[in-house]
């Protein structure tokens, strides 16, 4: 829906109509502030209200979204147009009442996130626990409230983008720890690099098939195999040692759950033909 074209078009049929701003505005439900803003492209009207609109200005909803009236009667049925907007309208309200829950989480992770960081500080300044430890702490913090905002903040890909915050931010904020804290350090940075590899070959994973639920569990579990075998050897260098046999399960109830999804869908492609 354009402002620029919908914005004229309310306001030459409303001076058609004889109606003042007001006048619209009284029939639906709304302040002639919002009309004036409609009519001048600084917003656009609701989606709830559209049919509403349109029956007040006598045109239909479909040269009310497209800003001119049509040459010819609308091929559309009204009863589809109804259809149309009902659903498009409960999505919308799903969206907001989500939104609003996300908003209401948002600011309680905030205060907690500010009330932490601010007994840090004071931590920091007189120097209870180690201004190093205190640091650390603050940077968990930071990191934390950045990795959650886009799952609580953004509606377009809020998973990627959290993702990539945590995989651009946790090799710095691992850096900024104090020394001891993580050791060995070659050891936490190969786990952590198998489980950023992991996490998104699930992302990816979950995109694509996100309609096959078994076949994805199945992905899971066999990539879940390899980060198994990945750290166990990551670990090995270390601690010495590798559990296989875990291992060789994870991968194996992986394989398996792979195996039965691609042979239902041979079965299902036979049955089809």
């Amino acid at each position: 829906m354009e402002n620029i074209q919908i914005g004229p078009f309310i306001r030459d049929v409303r001076v058609e109509q004889g109606m003042t701003q007001q006048q619209l505005a009284d029939k639906l439900g709304v302040t002639d502030k919002a009309v004036s803003k409609w009519e001048r492209g600084v917003s656009y009207p609701d989606i709830t209200i559209l049919r509403e609109l349109a029956d007040a200005l006598g045109v239909s909803v479909s040269e009310l979204l497209a800003g001119k009236r049509d040459a010819q009667p609308s091929p559309v049925p009204p009863e589809v147009e109804d259809v149309v907007l009902d659903t498009v309208s409960y999505a919308e309200t799903a969206r907001k009442k989500n939104s609003g829950w996300k908003f209401v989480v948002f600011l309680v992770l905030s205060a907690c996130c500010a009330i932490g960081a601010l007994v840090c500080f004071i931590f920091f300044c007189i120097g209870s626990f180690g201004r190093n430890w205190t640091t650390a702490a603050l940077q968990s913090i930071a990191l934390g409230w950045a990795v959650c905002y886009p799952l609580l903040r953004v509606e377009r890909y809020p998973v990627r983008r959290s993702m990539t915050i945590l995989s651009a931010a946790v090799f710095p904020y691992l850096a900024c720890l104090p020394d001891g804290y993580l050791e060995p350090k070659t050891m936490t940075v190969k786990i952590i690099l198998l489980s950023l590899a992991y996490m998104w070959a699930v992302y990816f994973v979950c995109v694509k098939r996100w309609r096959d639920k078994l076949l994805v569990t199945g992905w899971v579990l066999f990539l879940g195999g390899f980060l198994s075998l990945g750290i166990s050897f990551a670990v090995n260098d270390f601690a010495g040692g590798v559990n296989l046999i875990s291992v060789a399960a994870l991968l194996a109830t992986g394989g398996c759950c792979l195996l039965g999804c691609f042979w239902r869908r041979l079965q299902d492609r036979a049955w089809r033909r």
